[in-house]
């Protein structure tokens, strides 16, 4: 259902503005009924009271006195006429039986006397009704609630009452009973806005609370991995919300703990590694064979590069404990400067707008890495500076033959080399791109390769986020 909230903050006031309309329209259909309902037993009181007071007067008068009498009780929603004999009045529906019988019971109340009484409840047309009696237009709807749920609209039909007093004439009594109006409902309208209004503001305000602490820790959960080194989520909101928010944060603390514990075992090992080795190379420096010393010598080089590698790969995992403001600009320029004296071309474009917090060891690390990679397979590395509000962009081109497209992401595998030979200055060991991606994820940021789209070489693109709570991917 496209029109369905897809957020917990969407969904949840959805919830409580259709729970409230329910419960506003229910209450006002209760309040209805039972306002109809009080109004109706005063009403019928009333009414009854009257017919049986009218008929009791009447009955005390001689014939000739009645006329004025009953001119002057005659009037909109009160009518009396006089019959020699009882009026044929159509039978009404049966739901307004049971009305009927207590009208007809509450009238001889008032009459304290065993008169015939009978009580009609009908729809009178302009033909069987008196000229001074008026009926009230009703729609529909009205008609349907008065047949019905007579006690709630008792207006929309009439009583026709009929008493026949000692003399043998009858008294009819035309009268309706006041009621609730319908109409009324319209005033409720503008209150049930109102308190809805305030409702879903409370309500917005409420889960608006609860629904920001849940997002701060969905994007705290995205960056754990790309930024180990964020600080912990501040634990506030309501109990449940404060309990997942500490069970994250440990959970985060384990996690860094036990990447940076891994780190050290394997950097320990890749140390260790450079004792045997060492003791290797003397041994094989006593070999008599000139050839066969060459081989042992260049397997131990090639060891020995690939434990140093390993060492320096694991030792970038959060080995500088606090982060800097580093001078971008100065850094690119120094490593520049580095590798121009070794004969390399290297070139820098673009000034950064501003300082880094970084790790400086290991930011350099990073983009030397980039550079050396570039200079292996494309003889020379330009490099670009873009830097805005949200992200610093450094990106290295060469002008090798570049990688193809499926291999783009797999050259950041520890160990995996395009060069399928063991020769280091062909294809060196593989840890080189590794090393820059872990350092640029340390820093919240990322690294990525794309084929140069204008000629031949590759592009290898360090985003670093501004912003230190914001990965760049």
């Amino acid at each position: 259902m496209r029109w369905f909230p897809r957020s917990l903050f969407g969904r949840t006031l959805l919830v409580l503005a259709v729970g409230l309309v329910f419960a506003e329209l229910a209450s006002q259909v209760v309040n209805f009924f039972d306002r109809g309902s009080g109004v109706y037993r005063l009403g019928a009181q009333q009414t009854a009271l009257r017919i049986a007071q009218s008929a009791r007067i009447l009955n005390r008068l001689a014939p000739g006195e009645r006329s004025p009498i009953i001119e002057e009780m005659n009037g909109p929603t009160f009518s009396v006429v006089l019959s020699a004999a009882p009026v044929e009045i159509g039978a009404g529906f049966a739901e307004h039986d049971r009305y009927e019988r207590a009208l007809v019971a509450l009238i001889k109340y008032y009459l304290r006397a065993e008169w015939r009484t009978s009580v009609q409840i009908t729809s009178l047309g302009r033909s069987r009704r008196p000229a001074n009696y008026e009926a009230i237009d009703t729609r529909p709807i009205e008609q349907w609630i008065a047949r019905y749920f007579y006690f709630v609209l008792p207006g929309t039909y009439s009583i026709v009452t009929q008493i026949k007093l000692e003399d043998g004439t009858t008294a009819v009594f035309y009268a309706r009973i006041p009621q609730e109006p319908l109409s009324r409902l319209e005033s409720l309208l503008p209150r049930l806005f109102l308190t809805l209004a305030i409702f879903m503001l409370l309500g917005a305000v409420a889960v608006r609370a609860i629904t920001r602490s849940l997002e701060r820790l969905a994007h705290a959960a995205e960056q754990v991995g790309a930024d180990p080194e964020g600080s912990p989520l501040p634990e506030d909101g309501p109990r449940e919300v404060r309990s997942v928010i500490h069970a994250f944060n440990r959970m985060r603390q384990d996690l860094r703990g036990y990447v940076l514990e891994r780190a050290r075992i394997f950097g320990a090992i890749s140390h260790d590694l450079q004792t045997p080795i060492t003791r290797l190379r003397l041994r094989a420096e006593m070999i008599e064979d000139a050839a066969t010393r060459a081989k042992f010598l260049r397997d131990l080089d090639e060891i020995g590069a690939m434990a140093g590698s390993a060492l320096e790969f694991f030792k970038t995992l959060g080995n500088e404990p606090q982060r800097y403001p580093l001078d971008v600009g100065a850094l690119l320029g120094s490593l520049c400067e580095d590798w121009s004296e070794t004969g390399h071309d290297v070139t820098v474009q673009g000034v950064p707008r501003g300082p880094y917090n970084s790790h400086p060891r290991a930011l350099r690390r990073c983009l030397d890495n980039l550079v050396e990679n570039a200079l292996r397979y494309g003889e020379r590395a330009r490099i670009t500076v873009a830097d805005n509000e949200s992200a610093l962009r450094i990106a290295v081109h060469d002008e090798g033959p570049g990688i193809p497209e499926q291999d783009l992401e797999r050259v950041f595998e520890p160990f995996f080399r395009l060069e399928q030979s063991r020769n280091r200055d062909s294809g060196g060991t593989g840890l080189g791109l590794s090393i820059a991606r872990n350092i640029a994820r340390w820093h919240g940021g990322d690294i990525h390769l794309r084929n140069n789209p204008h000629g031949k070489g590759l592009i290898a693109e360090l985003i670093l986020p501004r912003s230190p709570t914001r990965a760049i991917r």
